[in-house]
């Protein structure tokens, strides 16, 4: 975790919910990352297969075991997808039998599917979030 990605989570816990400035660009980097391999600040990055085949990219930010800033950083990462990209939700996703907790929300842009999840670990003691984009051919 850099000191700046602590920052932003640190500022935006001081900050009433959806009050964070949109970090477009952070998204930008996401989409683009098979193209360019810049990526959102602080984050991790791999790129993957869906299972139709499709390539996709997965980023994410490392935590403390369950440390409230982990939270904070997934509302932001939220908060700045619904702000920069118009598009609408998915069901919520159904609860899975883990002893660890999972969070997932996602996001729908035309045919794209974007996800922002929180996943707590407690055999490696840190809690990651993680934004995954999943663009559909045309």
């Amino acid at each position: 975790m850099t000191p700046s990605v602590i920052k932003r989570a640190l500022m935006a816990l001081m900050l009433p919910a959806g009050a964070w400035a949109a970090d477009c660009q952070m998204l930008e980097d996401l989409t683009s990352y098979e193209a360019t391999t810049q990526v959102p600040e602080g984050a991790t990055c791999a790129p993957y297969l869906t299972l139709t085949g499709q390539g996709a990219v997965s980023c994410h930010w490392a935590f403390g075991f369950r440390d409230t800033a982990a939270k904070t950083w997934a509302e932001t990462l939220w908060a700045t997808l619904t702000t920069c990209h118009a598009g609408a939700p998915l069901a919520p996703d159904l609860r899975v039998n883990h002893p660890d907790s999972y969070d997932l929300r996602e996001w729908v842009v035309g045919q794209d599917v974007y996800r922002v999840s929180v996943k707590d670990k407690s055999g490696q003691d840190r809690t990651l979030v993680f934004l995954r984009f999943e663009p559909q051919p045309n």
